[in-house]
């Protein structure tokens, strides 16, 4: 009976084989692509165990109380040639123990105990990590089904609490794909409406489109009971039908009844039933196995348009990402000298085009190199030294002071010259540290623009890269000292020669003028000035009290002892107190003198440092970068260690080359597959 159902589906058999080995293709990469596949699932003691157990006609799976299944097993059943001399009859191979042949498949099951002890460890955890069978024998049909833990609903010994939502999610990761058949075992001496397996499956599939129904242990149902109903789809309907199978107990697994054995029990069965005679032929491992596999076919077909639509389109992909790894490159000196030079001049091509705005950097997401430069000029520098008060580091007693100091011993009817030297010198320097601030930031900009350079074959040469970051760290750093010497250069010329010719300053020059046309019209002011000024050229009367300023000789004249009236003088005597009418008219006059001047040099210095800076250290960079590079790499011995690759993406390349491999080889078994049309 089995074998007449095996040799029915020979004709499906070559298909769901190619099919197989676009799993085998699948399972070598960890890439998103649903295949076609069987999962079963069933609650514990429903007889999942069994079920599978009788399709490949080994007693293979653990079996014990609880949780016996804690890591999905991937079961890929293939057909072998009969009477192969070279090969044993059946046998099995792990996918984690490659080349090694199991043919006592006692030790089958104590492999699978051994490798979930080791992946869910040994405290009836759960592993999200299947293990891979293959099982190969010529009686049996090529099939792939994946055996996941059993739904629980009570966690035994150490395991965690949540262990029912644990099995749960991890059976629902595996049938809520659509390509995806869902074998939903159920004991039929329980009520259907309570079944776990079919609740779940409902939850993916709600219309029952891909699930099939297993109905287990119908022999040992209540007298007066039985399954005919279900099994006709009339108490829950499913698309693809249930089957009834009759599998061992217990009792005849401890008695070491044989599966051979238990499959003509089976057919007695179901040959003897008066209820279940009108669904004999659709009952039965046989008719099951036969079932599984022409759906897994007919699955297939269904799925294989999408699914070569999106092998074609990961293909694609990854061929892309391979090109972004760059070229391989040979053992032929000169073609890597060769790439080495493109290299070069990719990255001097990049750094001149993020600075002059190429389009083919421009984006809209933050400012490129060249923007930022104009902004750190136009909206930082210009902006800071125009906004430069001359006089809020410098008080009007300061000026007073310096007036007189320049007036000395000889008073002055004017306003001393040396005196607005000094203190418009003062503020000219204050503009050069703002200045070379500017230039530095400019440098910074460079050199981070040269370091996040967006050149992605140089990832690939992490050595060179460095080497390249070496070398142009170099080049700014000298251009930037010849750039900060031209700013100090242009401060010292600006310190140098006043020039109170220029029209601006005249224009200051002209509102003096006014101001002093002013007081000589006021005689007031001018009397008032003569008697403060003669008053402060009057001696003051000094207290005789006082500690003279200086110390008295033994030897010195008694008459002249007589004479020392001075008060202490202190160490330090500056203008200080209310000041006269004509010292605040000096005030007053040398401040609007230095204004004009001083807005003279800054426009003068905001528009020149900036031409200093683009000229000798940006421009001198850009025109500089490719040169220097090739001077000190290309031309250097020693250049073959800067080629050698990052492992780590020496390491992505060779993955992506993998997996386009693994893919093409895909392409070729989904081509192969018969019947197969695509739009």
């Amino acid at each position: 009976f089995f074998f007449f159902f095996f040799f029915q589906a020979e004709d499906g058999i070559r298909d769901v084989e190619r099919s197989r080995g676009l799993g085998d293709v699948y399972k070598r990469q960890d890439y998103n692509i649903e295949l076609p596949q069987i999962a079963v699932i069933g609650a514990q003691s429903s007889g999942k165990s069994s079920v599978l157990e009788s399709i490949v006609g080994r007693d293979f799976l653990p079996r014990g109380s609880g949780i016996v299944t804690r890591a999905a097993t991937v079961l890929q059943l293939i057909r072998t040639k009969e009477n192969n001399p070279d090969e044993p009859e059946d046998y099995a191979i792990f996918g984690h123990r490659p080349g090694e042949k199991f043919t006592d498949f006692s030790k089958v099951r104590d492999e699978i105990q051994a490798e979930t002890n080791r992946l869910a460890g040994e405290n009836k955890g759960i592993s999200e990590r299947p293990i891979i069978l293959r099982i190969f024998s010529p009686y049996l049909l090529n099939l792939t089904l994946i055996d996941l833990p059993g739904l629980t609903k009570v966690p035994v010994g150490s395991q965690p609490q949540d262990i029912d939502k644990i099995v749960r999610n991890m059976v629902l990761d595996y049938i809520r794909s659509p390509n995806c058949i869902v074998l939903a075992v159920s004991a039929a001496n329980t009520d259907i409406a309570t079944s776990d397996s079919l609740h779940l499956a409902r939850e993916v599939d709600p219309k029952g489109d891909r699930t099939f129904g297993v109905l287990t242990k119908l022999d040992i149902m209540d007298k007066g009971t039985d399954a005919l109903r279900v099994l006709k789809g009339k108490e829950y309907p499913l698309k693809l039908g249930y089957v009834g199978v009759v599998c061992r107990s217990q009792e005849d697994i401890q008695n070491n009844k044989s599966l051979k054995n238990a499959l003509k029990a089976e057919n007695k069965f179901f040959e003897n039933s008066a209820i279940y005679k009108e669904v004999k032929d659709r009952s039965g491992i046989p008719y099951l196995s036969l079932q599984l596999s022409k759906l897994l076919n007919q699955h297939i077909l269904k799925c294989l348009p999408e699914l070569k639509k999106k092998i074609d389109t990961q293909l694609n992909e990854r061929k892309i990402e391979l090109a972004s790894y760059g070229h391989s490159i040979s053992d032929n000196p000169e073609a890597g000298r060769t790439y080495l030079l493109s290299l070069i001049s990719d990255y001097s091509k990049y750094y001149r085009d993020s600075v002059e705005g190429s389009t083919k950097v421009v984006e809209n997401n933050d400012y490129k190199v060249g923007a930022r430069i104009q902004i750190i000029f136009q909206e930082y520098y210009v902006n800071d030294i125009n906004n430069l008060d001359p006089f809020d580091e410098l008080a009007d007693e300061d000026i007073r002071t310096a007036i007189l100091n320049a007036k000395a011993l000889n008073p002055s009817l004017f306003i001393p010259e040396a005196a607005f030297e000094l203190l418009i010198r003062q503020q000219i320097n204050r503009l050069l540290v703002p200045s070379l601030s500017c230039a530095l930031q400019i440098h910074n900009e460079l050199r981070n623009m040269a370091i996040y350079c967006q050149v992605a074959e140089l990832d690939r040469f992490e050595k060179l890269k460095d080497k390249i970051m070496e070398v142009v760290t170099e080049l700014l750093k000298d251009c930037l000292e010849p750039t900060e010497q031209m700013i100090r250069n242009l401060i010292e010329v600006e310190l140098g020669y006043i020039n109170v010719n220029h029209p601006d300053v005249l224009t200051g020059i002209s509102a003096v003028l006014s101001m002093l046309r002013g007081y000589d019209e006021n005689p007031g002011v001018r009397e008032l000035t003569n008697r403060e000024e003669e008053k402060i050229r009057s001696p003051k009367r000094i207290n005789s009290k006082a500690t003279p300023s200086f110390i008295i000789e033994k030897d010195t004249p008694k008459e002249f002892e007589e004479r020392v009236e001075l008060g202490a003088l202190p160490e330090m005597i500056r203008a200080e107190g209310r000041p006269s009418a004509r010292e605040a008219l000096e005030v007053k006059i040398i401040k609007e003198l230095m204004l004009s001047y001083f807005k003279v040099v800054v426009t003068r210095v905001a528009d020149i440092v900036p031409k200093v800076i683009v000229s000798f250290l940006v421009e001198k960079s850009l025109s500089e970068v490719h040169d220097r590079l090739v001077h000190k790499i290309f031309t250097q011995t020693g250049w073959e260690k800067l080629m050698e690759e990052n492992p780590l993406i020496a390491e992505k390349k060779a993955n992506c080359k993998n997996i386009i491999a693994v893919l093409k080889e895909a392409q070729k078994v989904i081509n192969e597959i018969r019947n197969t049309k695509f739009d």
